[in-house]
């Protein structure tokens, strides 16, 4: 049993740093360990981090995130019911703020920091990714189980969440682009969020940055011929309401330097969905860009959008 939990949480960990290496966080600290100075945490030396990342965070101009990533595996799957994942989930994330609240306080911490050399503000941020390894159930998504939980935290840090649906999604829509660009170059696109870019800084770059992670939007800027294009992949069905505000929220991320944009949804038949598509983009025929919508999880229906 102990083999087993052991074995499937180096699973995960693998997973996890596959999974960040794809968003850009290439230079992740790996168990760094960090003395426990709170007795109520339960512990007697330490805590430890499965990976730290420390990067300058393009959406702030300020500002440099130390994110602290804790890695959960559940070999068969997510507990059955809504209880079950409220139980387990709390577990996690009451583990992660206790690391947070140690971490972000420790000398090892801080020396990582002064390496860095990051921006004058610095933000301490947990992310808890919870995968498992049921592939019968891997879009499973647990956010909705997860509503009405109450929790007594005490880092007094964001905590975000990537579950087994979340992370699909990331690789789904990453490996897609990859594929029809052929080895064409890309950036994460940047648009004016929070404090707004600061001047110095490009609007887009090779770190997928966390506030993107948890919106569950992927914009990607390349190049068509010689014009930037933005495609924006989003994790939700087409429907004439997704349509209208991703196409509202291309325009405000393209901010008038784009011609062509592409929007990619879980889902979009190109027969069944073709004029209720045909009718939204309507609405932004004076807009002086083209607009193509397809479904990024592949079938032979995509033969029908060449």
């Amino acid at each position: 049993m102990g083999e087993s939990s052991k074995t499937s949480g180096e699973n995960g960990e693998k997973i996890t740093e596959e999974l960040l290496r794809l968003i850009g966080w290439s230079n992740l600290l790996k168990g760094v360990s960090v003395p426990c100075n709170n007795k109520s945490h339960n512990r007697e030396q330490s805590h430890g981090n499965d990976f730290v990342f420390i990067y300058d965070n393009p959406l702030h101009d300020s500002r440099t995130d130390v994110v602290y990533v804790s890695s959960k595996n559940s070999k068969n799957g997510y507990p059955k019911g809504d209880q079950g994942v409220r139980t387990a989930f709390k577990k996690h994330l009451s583990e992660l703020d206790e690391i947070v609240c140690c971490s972000k306080i420790s000398g090892e911490i801080s020396q990582k920091l002064q390496t860095f050399q990051g921006r004058r503000q610095k933000r301490h941020v947990g992310l808890l990714v919870w995968l498992h390894g049921d592939r019968k159930s891997l879009d499973r998504d647990i956010k909705p189980s997860l509503s009405k939980i109450q929790l007594d935290l005490s880092s007094n840090c964001p905590l975000y969440l990537v579950d087994m649906s979340r992370a699909s999604f990331i690789k789904e829509a990453i490996s897609h682009f990859k594929a029809i660009e052929q080895g064409k170059e890309y950036h994460f696109y940047y648009p004016k969020l929070g404090n707004v870019i600061a001047s110095a800084d490009e609007r887009y770059g090779d770190i997928l940055p966390i506030e993107l992670i948890a919106s569950d939007l992927i914009p990607i800027r390349f190049m068509l011929g010689e014009k930037p294009s933005l495609c924006l992949y989003a994790k939700q069905a087409f429907s004439e309401d997704s349509l209208k505000k991703l196409c509202s929220l291309a325009f405000d991320f393209a901010d008038g330097w784009v011609e062509d944009i592409f929007i990619g949804l879980e889902s979009y038949h190109p027969a069944d969905d073709k004029q209720t598509k045909d009718s939204v983009l309507m609405a932004y025929r004076e807009r002086k860009a083209n607009i193509k919508v397809f479904c990024y999880k592949e079938s032979v229906l995509d033969l029908m959008e060449c």
